[in-house]
């Protein structure tokens, strides 16, 4: 289960892509179904959110779902730290900002520091990853293991009779070590999807932290 600061930055995504669709936020009940939450939990997201003044929640009676007024919301990508030397995706409260993309609740983007990727993915580039698990060995992946920073890499699955079971975090870059992992310690944070590189990721950034 994602850290509570990931997940609430899951629902305020789908409400503002939900609103950038629609024009209106969703019915909760239907949220809570598409983000597999309870109802119960979506609503104490809802209160962290509203603590946080990300929005405002506003009763209208009982059996009724109550109105969600979106306040200040960029739409886009979040834009968070940094990957490699960086901190685990989930203690970043809120994101750096947004990116002027069409996203989804699902996505979002980190800076790359270090080389271990080079020379496909530089220092200083932006990846776009999804929140999701790979569907084949070999993608690159936003991974931590245990406790220690989440870093970027090639993901190797081993055979399914293989015990114990233990995968692969591969380099692009070769004067960079494989490193082994056993599959209890593993955690994927994302799939990689693209990049941006350059000065287009400041043209992109349509709003700062807060």
């Amino acid at each position: 289960m994602p850290p509570r600061p990931v997940r609430q930055l899951q629902v305020l995504d789908a409400l503002r892509t939900a609103y950038e669709r629609t024009g209106s936020t969703p019915e909760l009940t239907a949220l809570s179904r598409s983000l597999g939450i309870s109802y119960s939990t979506l609503r104490e997201h809802l209160r962290a959110l509203e603590a946080k003044g990300k929005l405002v929640v506003e009763s209208r009676g009982p059996g009724r779902s109550p109105r969600l007024t979106l306040l200040g919301a960029p739409f886009g990508v979040p834009l968070y730290g940094e990957i490699a030397a960086g901190l685990p995706i989930g203690t970043y409260p809120a994101p750096e900002g947004h990116l002027a993309l069409r996203g989804r609740p699902d996505q979002f983007a980190l800076r790359v520091r270090g080389d271990s990727m080079a020379d496909r993915i530089e220092n200083g580039d932006v990846v776009l990853l999804h929140r999701a698990e790979p569907h084949r060995p070999g993608e690159i992946c936003a991974v931590r293991v245990g406790e220690d920073e989440t870093t970027l890499k090639y993901l190797d699955w081993p055979p399914e009779d293989a015990h114990p079971r233990q995968y692969r975090l591969r380099p692009h870059n070769s004067a960079f070590p494989v490193v082994t992992v056993a599959a209890q310690e593993l955690h994927v944070e994302g799939v990689f999807r693209g990049l941006l590189r350059g000065d287009v990721v400041q043209d992109l950034i349509v709003e700062g932290s807060e």
